[in-house]
């Protein structure tokens, strides 16, 4: 057992499926019922949680102080006690543990100055384990705080801190801005000689910002060994630390992902990658950030932000920036895990083979706000998606200021295609 345990899932991996279960409600606006019995979204599912499974999230979610959403778990968990399920060996091991789910929606109730509703719980709790000792102290402080008036010694209200993470739209049925309904799709033979041979579909998703799927961008064979070449290197994906010792990372808590860095030249994809994108887009690809392998499990997601570095006022002071940002999609996700833009109404699913791109830099080089986006969170399947920032520095003849998109005509990238 010592030996097999640092293989064994460890508190943090807990920890991780039990907010990715949170965001996916939240973001989806799942029901904890519906969740539990795998109605995802609109989508019927043949897999189901028991009611150890909502005890776990309840328990997790009032050590985060969510005690509405917990409140909910536990009742679903009640429920599921009360109908005939199949349990696993572990589950008829441990027995019972209805007096566990009463305790818990107590303390959740508790908590939320729900005193009479955490009394009755308690008293449920009781008539199975008569006997615990833990169990009575905590019912008689609870009784004696109640008669009392007193408050509980812990509490503090809820906060609503994601709500600008954690956008609404994310299943892609809101409506879509008037003036994104009429464009359209064109072939792409003009930013590279190749294309005029073999020109790339571009589908255009804005104009101002430039945002565009590029299809047919990365072979089925070069997907397969992209994702079979990571999977060994992939670590959970970590941020600089500026307050830390230069060069120190750490996990970040805003994104659930695992990723691994790689050079251009890393090996064949990689190559046929960075070629087709200098093609798709006419900017020169030699002035870029290496690639970034990123795998997003179930509830793998990434809250809303943008991908610029620098503030409008340091960008001009010979520093470089991510110009542009292009999303290699290497395999297709049956429900969910789309890159939403808040600012434009638009949610963009991942299709194996196709490239996601749009300029994070409006066309005088300042940070263009309506890029501001979000990795939806998976339902199901899994996202593997190869990221590739292009640096501004570099594109001063591919891409140079200029004082409106309506002179993008006279650009060598591929804004010259706006019609």
């Amino acid at each position: 057992m010592k030996t097999m345990k640092s293989k064994l899932p460890q508190d943090r991996d807990f920890f991780d499926a039990a907010e990715g279960i949170r965001k996916v409600q939240a973001t989806y606006k799942i029901s904890s019922t519906d969740m539990a019995n795998g109605l995802l979204d609109g989508v019927q599912y043949n897999s189901t949680l028991a009611s150890l499974d909502c005890l776990a999230m309840c328990e997790h979610l009032v050590k985060e102080w969510r005690l509405q959403v917990a409140e909910e778990w536990i009742l679903s968990g009640i429920e599921t006690t009360n109908r005939v399920v199949s349990q696993t060996e572990l589950q008829l091991l441990r027995g019972s543990i209805e007096p566990e789910l009463h305790r818990c929606l107590g303390k959740a109730r508790m908590k939320q100055k729900k005193y009479e509703g955490a009394l009755e719980a308690y008293k449920i709790v009781l008539k199975h384990s008569p006997h615990d000792s833990n169990i009575f102290t905590e019912y008689l402080n609870l009784e004696s705080r109640v008669l009392s008036g007193l408050e509980p010694i812990e509490y503090k209200e809820e906060e609503d801190v994601e709500s600008d993470y954690l956008p609404t739209c994310c299943s892609g049925r809101c409506e879509v801005p008037q003036k994104l309904r009429n464009l359209y799709c064109v072939y792409n033979h003009v930013t590279a000689p190749f294309l005029r041979l073999s020109p790339i579909k571009m589908e255009i998703l804005s104009i101002d910002p430039f945002v565009v799927i590029l299809h047919d961008m990365i072979s089925p064979k070069d997907s397969a060994l992209i994702r079979s070449s990571s999977k060994k290197h992939l670590l959970p994906s970590a941020t600089v630390d500026v307050g830390a010792p230069k060069g120190q990372k750490k996990v970040a808590e805003f994104r659930t992902s695992k990723s691994v860095w790689y050079d251009y030249d890393h090996n064949e994809a990689t190559r046929n990658m960075n070629k087709r994108l200098g093609d798709a887009t006419g900017l020169d690809i030699r002035f870029a950030e290496f690639f970034q392998v990123i795998n997003y499990g179930l509830g793998g997601f990434f809250n809303t932000h943008m991908d610029t570095l620098l503030s409008d006022k340091a960008r001009f002071n010979g520093g470089y920036d991510r110009i542009a940002t292009a999303v290699f999609y290497l395999s297709d996700v049956p429900q969910g895990g789309g890159t939403y833009f808040p600012k434009l109404n638009i949610t963009v699913f991942p299709k194996a083979g196709s490239t996601l791109f749009w300029y994070n830099l409006d066309t005088k080089g300042n940070d263009h706000l309506s890029t501001r986006h979000t990795g939806c969170p998976v339902l199901v399947g899994s996202k593997w998606v190869v990221s590739k920032w292009i640096l501004d520095i570099g594109q001063e003849f591919t891409r140079p200021c200029i004082d409106s998109i309506s002179k993008a005509k006279y650009l060598a990238s591929a804004e010259k295609l706006i019609i």
